[in-house]
């Protein structure tokens, strides 16, 4: 009788269990769609300067973008990608004071007039079903513009050197990547977990490793999550910032949330935050007699919306 009890509560708890749906979440991808991007995103970078005491910069960025599939690739898509509008605000003590750029504002200002050239220049990026930018081509047009400019020859060299260093095949790869969700190669349930790696966004060689969580699913809109260490793989690599050379010894932690679509798997909205200390070293030369540490930290948060 006993026993008859427990196969009775057995069916009626199976019965009234429903088990977590496995979903294939991947990017789906059709030539000539069309995918709006905006960012909205604000940074804190603090620095101990020696012999000068610690400087704030802070930097304000709104963007938008245009993403166009123009063609299937065997492991996902080429797609072509343009500004439409690019503007950055950035805060800095004196002697440098504040900067505006912004590709929307008024033409007699140089620096807009330097965004603005940017925008509508379409470049490509390659992209696999599972939210991966597998390489960047084409960004050379995005300068194309600069000596349209009225600059002296000397000058949009200059400028073009300085945007080049900005807004790098890298970083654009790895800003772009951020604002994606990156999937299992599997089919998933919520409460399942995976890992991937990706650069950062900074001209760094640093790397962040994600461990993503599917949350939870409603209807066709399903919620996602990372936890990311960010760390510094070759604390040796020298980079030349402002001219000057560098290597860095940076650490942090990135986290994500976000909702995505699984009927196409693009992202409806994603917030990122992070946070990353350590130590910038600049290197003896020129005016510098000595290696030179500084100490510093970087503040960030963005929130991309794809529709």
């Amino acid at each position: 009788m006993k026993a008859l009890r427990f196969v009775v509560l057995f069916f009626v708890v199976c019965a009234f269990t429903n088990p977590a749906k496995l979903v294939k979440l991947e990017y789906i991808f059709k030539v000539g769609d069309v995918h709006e991007w905006v960012q909205v995103s604000k940074q804190t970078i603090t620095q101990d300067i020696p012999g000068a005491g610690e400087m704030t910069i802070k930097v304000a960025i709104d963007g938008g973008m245009q993403l166009k599939v123009v063609e299937l690739t065997g492991k996902g898509a080429k797609v072509q990608t343009t500004y439409s509008k690019i503007k950055m605000i950035m805060n800095m003590p004196p002697p440098m004071g504040d900067v505006t750029m912004d590709s929307e504002g008024a033409d007699d200002n140089m620096q807009n007039k330097m965004m603005k050239s940017m925008t509508q220049k379409p470049f490509f990026i390659y992209m696999n079903k599972e939210g991966i930018i597998e390489k960047v081509e084409g960004t050379e047009n995005l300068y194309s513009g600069i000596s349209e400019l009225g600059l002296e020859a000397a000058a949009a060299a200059q400028a073009k050197q300085s945007l080049q260093q900005a807004m790098s095949e890298q970083s654009i790869k790895a800003s772009i990547e951020m604002s994606l969700m990156q999937y299992s190669p599997a089919k998933v349930k919520t409460g399942d977990t995976w890992k991937n790696t990706v650069s950062t966004a900074l001209n760094f060689p640093m790397q962040i490793n994600n461990t993503w969580t599917f949350e939870k699913l409603e209807g066709t809109v399903a919620s996602i999550t990372s936890d990311g260490t960010v760390v510094t793989t070759d604390k040796e690599k020298t980079t030349t910032i402002n001219g000057m050379q560098a290597k860095v010894d940076l650490n942090g932690r990135q986290m994500t949330k976000g909702t995505v679509d699984i009927k196409s798997g693009w992202p409806i909205k994603m917030e990122v935050i992070s946070e990353i200390k350590g130590k910038m070293t600049l290197l003896a030369g020129g005016m510098l007699p000595q290696d030179t540490d500084v100490p510093m930290e970087i503040l960030s948060e963005s929130t991309f919306t794809i529709k």
